[in-house]
Parts: structure tokens; C-alpha cells; sequence
């Protein structure tokens, strides 16, 4: 037996082994464990939920695409042909890098309203407008920005780059689990209406439909007078309520995979429906579900920002929307303080666009259709 296909065989039980784990250590942790996590980091159940949904990415997303060198070697090679794609891959790798352990590299920020609106290193604001003083050289009745402050910081006095760490941890948190939710959905309904069709087939297609029908954001307004605002409830609603497109594509290529003459010959010399669906639609199937909810993670996150924008999230949950709103309001003008705005706006712009250009050259690369 090769390594790889023993590989193959070992990597789904490996995969239940290390869910069972971490939902333990979750469980222990939030139930039994009265102190800190680990040194001085307390996990909260989302950041439990996040570890989950790497390992469901990681066994059910990555694996499966480098478990075929020769499949693997082809989506490099065309996914490289793209500069664009590129740049997007590595602004989201420095995205994953900076959400999951920049924070730990940074103070926790401070209340500062004394040092509200100060500029960043290369910019000025007239002196007038600042609550207190002014941390850098004041010319000519502009404050000067300084080195304390090198991105400037809000009108609570917040460093901006500790609010970009923040904003882009919640960012990372939504994508990851949200996704993690939308993947197996839409592989499950997806894989069992397109394949097996008839009432099953008909039963999915309409949940879907209902599904499609019920606006998430009225969903959120009922569930936050229940449970309040939450940044959880917000990724769970996008991961419930979200799948439905990503499972008619599945649905889609199931109908013509079971059509196919690899397929039928796997009938024909007796693999039961259960074979054929995990051996042969399964792993093919979900190199097209992948790409297809990697393109739905930009309305995600812009649903996201929306609703924190509108303030509709937890007020104290320094995400990208929140920061951006702060820099709009106040009585200081957007464009005199306009760093607290633009520099939220382009690193979620940045995010959205590279999630847009990750996830079309994946459907590329991975649909030999296509290529």
C-alpha cells in the first residue's frame, strides 16, 4: 500500500480524532478550568470555535487537494499564472498570521481621551481639534503626528495599529468559521440531493429555497433582543443561512458526476451507493465547494462590517465597521481625522478583494473545465 492512499484512508478518522479532542480540551476548558488557558491567554468559546473550524478547513478543505501531488502540482502551476492571486494569497496569509497571534505581540489598549484624534507619524490636525495636547510638535497651529502614536490613534485615544490588529481578528474569525460551517453543509445537502435526485433532491432544493428566503439581517435583529449582541451569533446566522449557493454548485456537479463512466463502472462491479458517494463523487465534488464558498467569504465580511457599522454589533467589539464608524462621527470633521476611517476601510478592501481573487483562481485551477 503506497503512503498515499494509506494516508487517504487514515486521514477522516484522524481528522474525528482531533475534533474529539479539542471539542474535550473546549468543554474542560469552559466548564471545569476556573483560570487561564494557557500562561496568561483566556480562550473564549469563539476562540474555541475557531480552532475548530481550522481543523475542519485544514483535514477537509487543504488536505484533500495535497493528498494528489499530481493535482496538487497542477493547481499551483495554474494558480500562479495569476500575479493577482498571488498578492491576494499573501495579504491573506499576513490577514491569518496578524488575527491569530497579533494581538498577543501588543499591549492591550489603553482609554487615552487625552490623547484622542492625535495624527499619524506623516500627518497634521489643527491643534484646536485635538481634546487635550498634542503627543508630537505643534507647527503653525498643527499638531505634528509622533513616533508614540505612528498610525495617530481614535477619538477614545486608541492606537490605530492595535485597532487593525483587533479589527483584522475579528475579520479572520468571521471568514474562518463561517466557512468552516458553509464547506460541510453544502458538501452534505449538496453531494446527497445532486446524487441520489428524486424526494431527497426535491426536499434540499426547498430547504434551500426557504432558506434563501429568510433575510439574515432580520434574523440577527430577533436573535439580539433575545441573546443580545453577539459577534457569535453573527458568524453562526452567516454559516446557517449561507450555504445555499455553495450547495447548488455541489448539487450541480453531483447530477453530473453520477453520470460519468467512472461512476457507472463503480456500480457495475458492486460498490453500494455509500462507496461511490465517499470514494468517488465526495473528493470531487468538493474541489468545487471550496473555491465556491471562498467567493462568498467578501459578502460575509461586508455584511459583517454593515451591521457593525450601524451599530448593531457589541459596542465594545473593536471590529473594522466599529472603528470605521467612530472615524465618521464625532464632532471632529471625517476629514480632519480621516486615518480613523481609511485605514479600517483598506484593510478590509484589501481582505475582500484578495478573498475575490483567491477564490476565482481556485475555481480555476481546480476545474479542469475551466482551465
Amino acid at each position: 500500500m503506497s503512503p498515499s492512499l494509506d494516508w487517504r484512508r487514515r486521514r477522516i478518522p484522524l481528522s474525528i480524532v482531533v475534533l474529539a479532542v479539542v471539542v474535550a480540551l473546549a468543554l474542560y476548558d469552559t466548564q471545569v478550568n476556573d483560570g487561564y488557558t494557557v500562561g496568561t491567554w483566556l480562550a473564549s468559546p469563539l476562540d474555541w470555535l475557531f480552532i475548530l473550524a481550522n481543523v475542519v478547513l485544514l483535514f477537509y478543505g487543504v488536505l484533500p487537494i495535497l493528498e494528489d501531488r499530481e493535482r496538487a502540482a497542477t493547481v499551483w502551476q495554474r494558480f500562479r499564472e495569476k500575479p493577482e492571486a498571488i498578492a491576494g494569497a499573501a495579504w491573506l496569509g499576513v490577514v491569518y498570521v496578524l488575527g491569530t497571534v497579533g494581538l498577543a505581540l501588543v499591549p492591550a489598549p489603553k482609554l487615552d481621551f487625552l490623547n484622542g484624534n492625535q495624527p499619524p507619524i506623516w500627518g497634521t490636525i489643527p491643534a484646536d481639534e485635538l481634546p487635550h495636547k498634542c503627543a508630537g510638535p505643534v507647527v503653525d497651529g498643527r499638531c505634528h503626528g509622533s513616533w508614540q502614536y505612528p498610525l495617530g490613534t481614535d477619538i477614545n485615544g486608541y492606537a490605530m495599529e492595535i485597532l487593525l490588529l483587533q479589527g483584522l481578528h475579528v475579520t479572520l474569525y468571521v471568514a474562518v468559521i463561517a466557512l468552516a460551517l458553509i464547506v460541510p453543509l453544502a458538501l452534505v445537502v449538496g453531494t446527497s440531493a445532486g446524487y441520489h435526485g428524486g424526494l431527497i433532491d426535491n426536499v434540499s432544493m426547498r430547504a434551500v429555497e426557504v432558506q434563501d428566503a429568510v433575510p439574515p439581517l432580520v434574523m440577527y435583529l430577533l436573535l439580539i433582543w433575545i441573546t443580545g449582541e453577539s459577534l457569535l451569533v453573527i458568524i453562526l446566522l452567516f454559516g446557517f443561512l449561507g450555504w445555499g449557493g455553495a450547495a447548488r454548485v455541489v448539487r450541480s456537479e453531483a447530477r453530473r458526476l453520477r453520470e460519468t463512466e467512472f461512476v457507472q463502472a463503480a456500480k457495475v462491479l458492486g460498490g453500494s451507493d455509500r462507496h461511490v458517494l465517499r470514494k468517488h463523487v465526495l473528493p470531487a465534488v468538493s474541489v468545487v465547494a471550496i473555491p465556491t464558498a471562498t467567493q462568498q467569504a467578501p459578502v460575509l465580511l461586508l455584511t459583517e462590517a454593515g451591521l457593525a457599522f450601524l451599530g448593531l454589533e457589541a459596542f465594545d467589539l473593536q471590529s473594522l465597521g466599529n472603528v470605521m464608524a467612530r472615524g465618521l462621527g464625532g464632532q471632529v470633521p471625517m476629514l480632519t481625522k480621516w486615518w480613523v476611517s481609511v485605514f479600517p476601510a483598506a484593510a478590509l478592501a484589501a481582505t475582500v478583494v484578495s478573498f475575490k481573487l483567491v477564490g476565482d483562481a481556485l475555481v480555476e485551477a481546480l476545474d479542469p473545465r475551466l482551465g
